[in-house]
């Protein structure tokens, strides 16, 4: 059965965890990668959707909105495709 990665992100905020996809990769090791890259890199490397809870509490000194995202990558089984 092949696999796809899907690549997500997110934010934990004060109104709860967000989750997004960045994407899917046929293999391991690019995903792997992906996933060392954007835990590494010191620069915001997602940008945060406008629907995101970040854009819109209005708690003035709200911890969480200097928030760093969150990176993981997970196998989506894709189902045998018809002959």
């Amino acid at each position: 059965m092949p696999v796809l990665y899907e690549l997500i992100y997110g934010f934990v905020h004060c109104r709860g965890r967000t989750t997004y996809s960045a994407g899917y990769v046929k293999t391991l090791a690019e995903a792997e990668t992906w996933l060392r890259k954007n835990r590494e890199t010191t620069s915001c490397a997602v940008k945060v959707p406008p629907e995101d809870p970040l854009r819109y509490c209005k708690a003035a000194w709200c911890p969480f909105k200097r928030q760093k995202p969150w990176f993981e990558i997970r196998d989506i089984r894709k189902p045998e495709e018809s002959e």
